[in-house]
């Protein structure tokens, strides 16, 4: 009994540490996914607000022609930057929610900015006139004002929300674009490690002050010749072996006997009708005329 009374007890341990840990990776998440638009969006729309305050307060529209410039400017900063709070979370979380609950036929980006917009004029418009009462003392009725109110806010809201979501969207696809660009570079380093695993295995047998970048690889005998940019030694080793562990590597026969790396090859030049490769050491290869074609081809000549 006792047993069984401890292995209920580690059983209901393990689960509430389990849902204590999901607790909390999705309170990390939700405060990832928080900060994640606070930081990224916040300075580059107070921009987009700041344009909008400075146009609106130079073509001072409804009406506002005869309001001091310096007051024009005042109001509008107040009202933008007010409607800022309101439409970005507004816009960016019902943007979420609705990319969740849409139908497949209407969800896109253009139909789920267009009803969170609507919703964030809507709560905008409620708010617009208390600060325009604040200003301009032109408080009336309240409720009649909300119609045009909204229409106003919509106008303009509308199209601050639609410069951010052009903004937002130009900064996603350069952002998904450096992604994609390192991803690149990190699978082309990841080929270029997997290619020089063989010959590392082949330059790891050779003695310490001898392995370096590898060069060329000659036959003699029974002998392989490794030379490398720090010096050549002989190796007890099957030519046939050796070309095995370099399949993947970037280099090519050019002899029954010789085998270069296709970065080393620093020149070529002719003798007679025979083709001789130079290589980054100095060392002369020959090309022999069965491997002529395709040693011409790797290396691009004519």
């Amino acid at each position: 009994m006792a047993f069984v009374s401890c292995t209920e007890n580690f059983v209901k341990t393990t689960k509430k540490t389990g849902v204590q840990l999901a607790n909390r990776e999705i309170n990390q998440k939700k405060q990832e996914l928080i900060k994640k638009w606070y930081v990224k969006d916040i300075l580059s729309d107070s921009l987009v607000v700041v344009a909008f305050v400075i146009f609106l307060t130079f073509v001072r529209p409804f009406g506002m022609h005869e309001i001091a410039f310096w007051y024009a400017g005042i109001f509008w900063l107040i009202m933008c930057f007010s409607g800022y709070v309101i439409y970005s979370p507004t816009i960016y979380f019902l943007s979420k929610w609705l990319s969740n609950s849409l139908p497949e036929s209407l969800n896109n980006a253009a139909v789920r900015l267009l009803v969170s917009t609507c919703v964030a004029s809507g709560i905008m418009a409620l708010f617009a006139p208390f600060i325009i009462n604040l200003f301009f003392g032109s408080f009336q009725n309240y409720w009649q004002s909300l119609p045009m109110s909204f229409l106003a806010c919509f106008f303009i809201g509308g199209f601050m929300s639609g410069v951010s979501f052009i903004k937002t969207m130009l900064f996603q696809q350069r952002q998904q674009l450096q992604q994609n660009t390192e991803q690149l570079a990190q699978q082309n380093e990841q080929v270029e490690s997997i290619q020089k695993q063989p010959a590392l295995a082949l330059i790891n047998e050779l003695p310490l002050d001898k392995r370096g970048q590898l060069i060329c690889l000659q036959m003699d005998d029974h002998y392989l010749n490794i030379m490398t940019d720090k010096g050549d030694h002989l190796l007890l080793m099957r030519f046939k072996d050796a070309l095995t562990k370099l399949e993947s590597y970037d280099g090519f026969q050019t002899h029954r006997s010789w085998w270069v790396a296709k970065d080393a090859v620093a020149s070529s030049k002719k003798e007679g009708r025979k083709l001789i490769l130079v290589m980054s050491n100095g060392t002369e290869v020959p090309v022999s005329q069965t491997y002529l074609a395709n040693t011409k081809s790797v290396l691009g000549i004519k």
